[in-house]
């Protein structure tokens, strides 16, 4: 299985107009190239030599709501004649909502391991031969949150049992 990874360094975070010409580049590459796709901000550990960013560091990882990115590049006297057009990129890249972005920190272990399995739940690798084989870990890389299947199995069947009682109830009443 193939899976595209699009490196980004992150300093282009600093700078709006770099950021949505980004979000523009990895949007259409993801219509082009037409394989999963993995965006990587990479060089996360050197982006605060590039200067403070505007926003928290979730909201240009997860794509949150750009028009606060477009007034914060409005305030810029070169942009602000640019706005609408601006304004039409962003909304353009919403309506699509496929961009988000992985950091990338290679000093940081834990950091390598996300976008390993970012790439690897992309191109549908769950398990190779030495991986714990279970119910709980597909789940767990399938939704991308640690799935803890023995609770909800749990409530699952505590929901069905009141179900078949009420259905029993039913039947004993006619």
């Amino acid at each position: 299985q193939l899976a595209a990874v699009h490196l980004v360094d992150s300093h282009y975070c600093t700078d709006p107009g770099k950021f949505i010409s980004v979000l523009c580049t990895s949007l259409s590459t993801m219509l082009h190239v037409e394989l999963p796709h993995v965006n990587v901000l990479s060089k996360m550990d050197l982006i605060e030599q590039y200067g403070k960013l505007a926003f928290n560091l979730d909201y240009y990882t997860e794509v949150l709501d750009l028009s606060y990115l477009v007034d914060h590049l409005a305030s810029d006297p070169f942009f602000r004649n640019y706005r609408r057009l601006n304004e039409k990129l962003v909304e353009v890249i919403e309506d699509y909502g496929l961009v988000s972005f992985v950091p990338l920190n290679i000093q940081d272990k834990e950091s390598v391991r996300q976008v390993m399995q970012a790439v690897d739940k992309a191109n549908g690798y769950s398990f190779g031969d030495r991986e714990h084989r279970s119910l709980e870990a597909l789940m767990s890389a399938a939704v991308g949150a640690d799935f803890h299947f023995a609770s909800t199995l749990a409530v699952q069947e505590k929901y069905v049992q009141a179900q078949d009682k009420a259905v029993e109830d039913e039947m004993m009443e006619l």
